[in-house]
């Protein structure tokens, strides 16, 4: 139970995402982020005190995580356009980079910030520290939307955009289409991100200990891609390269899942999480300078949007792990991999000659 409602703000996401691409297009990226941000603060919130008050725990988390998922999807495609706005198109490489960096710093750091508070807090305390950061981010956001440059006035005409526009501007686009085809691949890596934990405990006989530096190796791993293109930028962004890292990511998860030693595991996962990371970075930075402007929100929601899926990712591996054994399980979804970017390479010429 506790799994299905932490999974549903992510299940929901991909709903919400072309609905938050439309309004990027169409308002200000920066309010939209702010207004989605306080939203989300509310709501966490709302849970806060439902929780520590013990109103209907359960069914409030669940009904707030709606909000969650939402506000979500629908902040998305500004969040990660409006890195054009600050930065402009010659450095959204590196932005991209950064957030990447921060992302793999947060999560190495907050389960040991979390097991230091646990000894402090109890869980239903810990409640009340999530609004409070959430309302920081907003206020921070705030900042933006008073000192940043106004955003760029787009034509008039793209008001009368709809999302199916969007979507067949997509599929006709030579280079877009390619991308986003490539996108389902997060769905097939969400497939093997449940088994690690359960390949740890039953094959690799790892304790709670031994766990954390194999995750703690994840983790390292995605920081250690960051740094590479933040040295590098647009220069990986290739279309044979990301279809390199991706493929590169397949044969170490894989490698990962057929040994029996905990150091060499580490390594696979370090390697695997390094080339998954610069391929997200790269495959954003893509979608942030191809489309057309008017689209660009969004195309942006379409990846989200696929993104999202993840979490179907984690339920089908769970279930599949279970049914077929765990090696065949990741050997399917790695092939699936293989197979899909196989097929664009031999059959996109833009996008074997992509370059941003």
């Amino acid at each position: 139970m506790v799994g299905l409602l932490s999974s549903i703000p992510i299940l929901l996401q991909p709903f919400s995402s072309p609905i938050g691409g439309k309004l990027a297009d169409r308002y200000s990226r920066k309010f939209i982020l702010f207004m989605t941000r306080v939203l989300e603060a509310s709501s966490l919130l709302f849970m806060a005190i439902l929780v520590n008050f013990e109103i209907s725990p359960l069914i409030s988390i669940g009904i707030l995580s709606v909000f969650l998922g939402f506000s979500g999807g629908i902040g998305g495609p500004s969040w990660r356009n409006m890195l054009v706005d600050i930065l402009g198109i010659e450095n959204v490489s590196r932005g991209n980079a950064f957030t990447e960096l921060v992302n793999g710093i947060i999560n190495a750091i907050v389960p040991a910030l979390a097991a230091l508070f646990l000894t402090i807090f109890t869980v239903s305390e810990l409640y009340w520290g999530l609004p409070l950061i959430s309302y920081l981010s907003s206020f921070m956001i705030l900042y933006l939307v008073i000192k940043m440059p106004s955003q760029k006035i787009l034509n008039k005409n793209n008001k009368e955009s709809s999302i199916k526009d969007s979507l067949r501007y997509a599929l006709k686009d030579n280079q877009v289409r390619p991308i986003l085809i490539l996108g389902c691949s997060t769905l097939v890596w969400g497939v093997t991100q449940p088994l690690i934990p359960v390949y740890c405990r039953d094959v690799l006989g790892l304790d709670s200990a031994g766990y954390s530096l194999i995750t703690s190796a994840n983790f390292l791993g995605a920081i250690f891609g960051s740094g590479i293109l933040i040295l590098l930028g647009s220069k990986l962004a290739t279309g044979k390269l990301l279809s390199t890292y991706i493929l590169f990511f397949s044969v170490f998860i894989y490698l990962f899942f057929t040994t029996q030693n905990p150091i060499i595991a580490g390594i696979y996962l370090f390697l695997g999480n390094m080339f998954i990371t610069i391929w997200i970075a790269n495959m954003f930075t893509s979608l942030q300078t191809l489309p057309d402007e008017k689209y660009m929100g969004r195309v942006m929601s379409f990846f989200l949007s696929m993104f999202g899926l993840i979490g179907v990712g984690f339920i089908v591996g769970g279930f599949l792990g279970e049914l077929i054994g765990i090696n065949i399980t990741v050997l399917i979804s790695c092939l699936i991999i293989v197979f899909v970017n196989l097929i664009v390479l031999l059959t996109s010429k833009s996008y074997r000659e992509l370059k941003i």
